[in-house]
Parts: C-alpha cells; structure tokens; sequence
C-alpha cells in the first residue's frame, strides 16, 4: 500500500509512505485520540478530491519495532476527525472543531473502532 497525500484544504502535505499490509484495509468509523488516560473517541471519515467524505480504512501492517501496527486513511486528501461530542455537525473543510490529517499509525487495535463494531 502506497500513502501519499499532497497540501490540499483538509490537511498538510504528507511524504510518499509504502506499507505492507498483512491483512486487508477494513472501513471504520472512529478513533480513539490523545494521550493514554486522556483519550477521546472522534468520528473520521476520508476525503477525495474535491472535498467529498468517503469512508475511512484501517490494515493491518508491519512495523520494524513492534511486528505489526495499524494504519488509518482515507482518500488522496487524507482523514478528517471530528470529536464525537460534534456528531450532530456536519463534516466541513472549514469547520474549525474539526481537523485533518494526511493519515494514523496506531499500535493498538483497541484505539480502532470498526464500522461492523468488532474486531480482527
């Protein structure tokens, strides 16, 4: 899997990333951010170009340290996140509650919350 997203109004530019990807990208629904104790779920979705909200993925790869890691993307414009206190707003580039990013790397699947609500 190769993950490069350049500047655009949803987020930064990103470098060119490869993964190797163990098992097939799975669609989610949220996340769980910030640091440990402190963690908040947020909704996410992924955003094509032009500005349209896809659905957001998850695979499972490998990782030198660990052995595996999750990676979260979405579309040629990276993910937008929205904490879930703001589910009832709707996703906008300009929306200052909410922010994106070219992609995640996760360590633990547990942070991932799957759009069938399971797990791998």
């Amino acid at each position: 899997m190769q993950i490069e997203v350049k500047s655009n109004p949803n987020c930064r530019e990103s470098d060119q990333f490869v993964f190797n990807e163990l098992e097939p990208a799975r669609p989610i629904h949220g996340l769980r951010v910030g640091p440990t104790g402190q963690e908040s779920e947020c909704d996410v979705v992924g955003v094509v170009s032009p500005g349209q909200f896809v659905t957001a993925h998850a695979a499972k790869i490998t990782d030198s340290g660990a052995g595996y890691a999750y990676v979260i993307f979405g579309g040629d414009w990276g993910i937008r996140l929205r904490p879930r206190a703001q589910a009832g707003e709707v996703w906008d580039l300009a929306n200052p509650r909410q922010w994106g990013e070219p992609f995640k790397i996760y360590g633990s699947e547990g942070d991932i919350l799957y759009a069938d609500g399971g797990k791998a």
